[in-house]
């Protein structure tokens, strides 16, 4: 990246901290190509803090007045953080310090939602804090609690939603000593309302997890080429192992192991060991970078001696998998729910000849994140309660799935075809693709 690009991204993010961005200011964010490199922890930081005030005022007044919560309270202690706290936080905590409890009430009539941190913390100025000893956050709590007078008070507490689960046993028994009778009658589930806070994102958010999506491309172009593989002598475990070095190099993290997997002629299903030449190569492959997951499934292809390209059969292969993306986003619209795409998607694919599954979840500040699934891999008539939830705008979902085809070039052979890309849905319900998506096989010379 050039100097002159640096000192404007570096000038905007100053801005962003100090809250005096304008629209175009923001606009004129550049994010670095990421062959020369990726942000620092400093400059993500100067980035994530300020969108998380932002979601505060203008996302989550509309939240709690559609979930009918006018207070809601997160106890999260530390390393037993409740699954909201790191999108609700600044990159420079790692954890909850001690036991803080956040508060959130919105007074109503457009009025910004008041945000509190029961504890010693305020998080990097997000939250006003309410001063307490290390054990005093229950008696800070009640003080709140009583000067607000809440008519409804949200937990983090559901069956269905994980996301969405993370008050313990003890938090609960202690928040509901401190609020008293009359205040303990008063409290509900927040499921939805964690669910609708994770799953909506900004959209300069978006740009940002577009520059992640490059990242996490660009590890998977430089593991499926020859910088990486050799035919004949490196194995798929090898792959796997330097693909994660190579991103703990970049500085980023991760939330699961990647892997590597061949399909070869002849055997049956996938296996492991050295790669050689005419092998089909599939990665599972995900980074975290300014607190957002990626997850993506791409596919190559090892040349034998004299070929230019992948054999036919499985480049048909791979269109199958293509067609399924297609009629998967095709019917999972705006205010329909999972399970509604998941049937109508499978069916069409079936009657136009294809062998599909469809497992896609939300993505974002999780990997596997909150908001509908389509389908699962061992749920492909619906996936219970979470299924039934509509999709909404400028949200964020991963289309995960696969399409076995017969490979003429290997004796009419069973091959599965899996995919995975992360896409956005947008006001108006249009797909937007975060980085594109495969449609060709990367090659990898003998």
């Amino acid at each position: 990246m050039t100097a002159a690009k640096h000192l404007v991204l570096a000038a905007t993010a100053i801005a962003l901290v100090v809250g005096v961005v304008s629209p175009s200011a923001q606009s004129a964010i550049s994010f670095p190509d990421p062959a020369a490199r990726v942000l620092t922890h400093r400059e993500q930081n100067e980035l994530v803090t300020p969108w998380v005030s932002k979601r505060f005022d203008t996302l989550l007044p509309g939240l709690m007045t559609r979930e009918g919560i006018d207070m809601w309270i997160i106890p999260t202690r530390e390393y037993n953080e409740d699954p909201v706290f790191a999108s609700m936080s600044p990159l420079t905590y790692f954890a909850s310090r001690r036991r803080t409890i956040l508060v959130f009430y919105n007074p109503g009539g457009g009025r910004p939602v008041e945000r509190y941190s029961i504890g010693r913390f305020d998080y990097d100025r997000i939250y006003t804090p309410i001063p307490t000893s290390n054990d005093g956050q229950h008696e800070g709590l009640r003080k709140l609690v009583e000067e607000k007078q809440p008519k409804v008070i949200g937990i983090n507490e559901s069956d269905a939603w994980n996301h969405a689960d993370g008050i313990t046993a003890n938090e609960k028994r202690r928040l509901l000593e401190a609020l008293g009778p009359a205040y303990a009658a008063r409290v509900k589930s927040a499921e939805m309302l964690a669910v609708g806070w994770l799953e909506v994102k900004l959209p300069e958010e978006l740009e940002a997890y577009r520059h992640a999506m490059k990242v996490a491309h660009m590890v998977i172009r430089e593991a499926f080429s020859n910088k990486v593989i050799t035919p004949g002598k490196t194995t798929s475990q090898d792959v796997v192992w330097w693909m994660r070095q190579r991103v703990a190099e970049l500085g980023l993290g991760s939330w699961f192991q990647p892997s590597i997997n061949i399909a070869r002629r002849g055997e049956k299903g996938t296996i492991q060991g050295v790669i050689q030449p005419g092998d089909m190569l599939h990665t599972d492959f995900g980074i975290v970078y300014m607190g957002f997951s990626t997850d993506t499934q791409h596919n190559a292809y090892v040349l034998r001696p004299g070929e230019t390209d992948a054999p036919q059969g499985l480049k048909d292969g791979l269109k199958a998998a293509n067609r399924l993306q297609d009629l998967t986003m095709q019917y999972a619209r705006l205010e329909r729910t999972g399970n509604e795409a998941l049937a109508d998607a499978l069916a069409h694919a079936k009657k136009e000849g294809l062998v599909p599954s469809i497992y896609c979840h939300a993505i974002g500040y999780h990997g596997h994140g909150a908001g509908p699934p389509i389908g699962m891999t061992d749920y492909q008539s619906g996936v219970p309660v979470r299924g039934d939830y509509v999709f909404r705008p400028d949200t964020w979902h991963s289309i995960e799935l696969n399409a076995t085809h017969r490979v003429p070039e290997w004796d009419n052979q069973p091959v599965r075809f899996a995919l995975e890309e992360d896409a956005a849905l947008m006001p108006g319900g249009k797909w937007d693709w975060i980085d594109g998506r495969q449609t060709e096989f990367y090659l990898i010379r003998p």
